[in-house]
This record gives structure tokens, C-alpha cells and sequence, in this order.
């Protein structure tokens, strides 16, 4: 029942916003080039340095470099499954790897260099959900899309956005031969003529949305079961399915009531 509360909310939410929502772009770097998926080993790719699944752009300027583990995985091994999934929502399912004889206890922090080169302006910082987006200098959004950023509901991770960098810390505990999961979302809002007060509304009911019910599409029920991060996640692809038809629906009839006024 929370979750269709939180999902009508974020309906109600979109309700100006939606209808001209822009269309986040394939930006994630897979070492050869730019798209909108990546699965593989983790790490950075010479000459250039940069790491494998992290987001480059987004559309808008809204990334420089979002995505991965800028301070190591202290010997863990990490293999990466970054997606764009539909609506807008950057996906990051990343695994974690003891392939020592004892226990490994680690330091992982989820790193990511926001587009508004030190201008972030926090609306939401909350249970694992922080909404932002670039300051205009006078408490209102402007250029870059807003994001909703998702590290987690079950107190794991300790996230913070200083001054535009966004860090995401998780102490990772796992048995020889195991393996642990993380999952991370980063969801953009922004209206084609630039971001508005409704897309920092709807940045907050779909982060809500994420934390109570994560989008598990296209994850094997082995991959789910090593999640750490979450409480017990479980996919819900069907009420996921209702948030987007509700969001496609809600456009064709403002759609429709604009056309009509502009008619009379």
C-alpha cells in the first residue's frame, strides 16, 4: 500500500513536468565508447583514466564523471552492470568479490562529479534518497536536470553532495569465496525548456518511489538475493509498469487539455 501512495504522489507529482520531460542521454563509458548499458569488470581504462559504467554527460551537463568507486575496492573484486533503464533512471549493480581465505571488511565509496561545478543546491536529504540540482544563485534550479540520487534504504550507505561532489560510503563485510552486492540509482528530471519546481516534485516521489520498491527488472533472483543496501528488495514490476503507464497517460491528456485551450 506505501509504495501506490508513493507512486500516486509522484503521478500527481508529474502532473505539469511530465508532459515535456526530457530524454536522459546513453552516456555510460564502456571503455571503447559511450551507451546506454554496461556489463563488465570495474576499474579505469588507460590512457584516459576513466572508469568502466560511470555516466559522462546524461543529457544537460548533468554528470561529469557519476558512477564508481574513486577510492578502490581494497582488493575485493568488482564487476559492473550499469543500465539507462526507461523513464530516466540510471541503474548501477555493482558486485563485490572475496576471492582471499578470510574475511574481508572494506571501505567502498560510490563517487560521483556533479555538472554544476560547486553550484548544488539540496532540496531532499533523507533516509537514503537526496534530491538536487544546479543553484541559479538566487534558491531556484537552472540548466542541469534535477537528480534524484538512491544509495539505499537500510542505513548501509551514508551519502553526501559536498559542494558538487556526491559520496556515497559503504563498509562491505564479506566471507571468502562470497559475494555482495550494491545497487545505486541516479534519476533525472527536467522539463525541455529547463528545470521547474515540478521537477524537483517529481525527482522526490520517484526517489521515494526507488527506496520503497527498487527497479529490479532485468536482475537474475541470485543477483537480488546479494543486494546489501536494501531491505530485503523485492521487484515489483508490475506497479513499476502502472508508475510509467500513469506517467505516459498523464502527458497525452495535458497533451490534449493544452490543445484544447489554445483552440478556444
Amino acid at each position: 500500500m506505501k509504495l501506490y501512495l508513493i507512486a500516486a504522489s509522484a503521478l500527481l507529482a508529474a502532473g505539469t513536468a511530465e508532459a515535456q520531460q526530457f530524454s536522459a542521454s546513453p552516456d555510460i563509458f564502456t571503455g571503447s565508447g559511450y551507451a546506454a548499458s554496461y556489463v563488465g569488470p570495474g576499474g579505469n581504462v588507460q590512457p584516459s583514466n576513466k572508469a568502466l559504467g560511470s555516466v559522462w554527460g546524461g543529457g544537460a551537463g548533468t554528470f561529469d564523471a557519476f558512477g564508481w568507486y574513486n577510492t578502490g575496492t581494497g582488493g575485493l573484486g568488482l564487476t559492473r552492470q550499469v543500465e539507462l533503464l526507461s523513464g530516466n533512471t540510471f541503474r548501477f549493480f555493482d558486485t563485490f568479490t572475496n576471492s582471499g581465505s578470510s574475511v574481508a571488511n572494506v571501505a567502498v565509496n560510490f563517487f560521483g562529479n556533479l555538472g554544476s561545478d560547486g553550484d548544488e543546491l539540496v532540496s531532499y536529504d533523507q533516509g537514503g534518497l537526496i534530491v538536487s540540482c544546479q543553484d541559479d544563485g538566487a534558491g531556484a534550479c537552472t540548466d542541469n536536470a534535477v537528480i534524484a540520487l538512491v544509495s539505499g534504504n537500510n542505513g548501509l550507505g551514508t551519502a553526501a553532495i559536498t559542494p558538487d561532489r556526491y559520496n556515497a560510503g559503504y563498509l562491505l563485510n564479506v566471507l571468502p569465496g562470497q559475494s555482495v552486492s550494491l545497487l545505486n540509482y541516479a534519476f533525472l528530471a527536467r522539463d525541455v525548456n529547463g528545470p521547474t519546481a515540478d521537477d524537483v516534485a517529481l525527482a522526490t516521489s520517484t526517489g521515494q518511489a526507488l527506496l520503497a520498491a527498487p527497479r529490479l527488472e532485468g536482475l537474475t533472483s541470485d543477483q537480488v538475493a546479494r543486494i546489501v543496501n536494501f531491505a530485503a528488495p523485492v521487484p515489483e514490476p508490475k506497479t513499476w509498469a502502472m508508475l510509467l503507464l500513469g506517467f505516459a497517460t498523464i502527458g497525452v491528456l495535458l497533451r490534449r487539455r493544452r490543445g484544447v485551450a489554445a483552440a478556444a
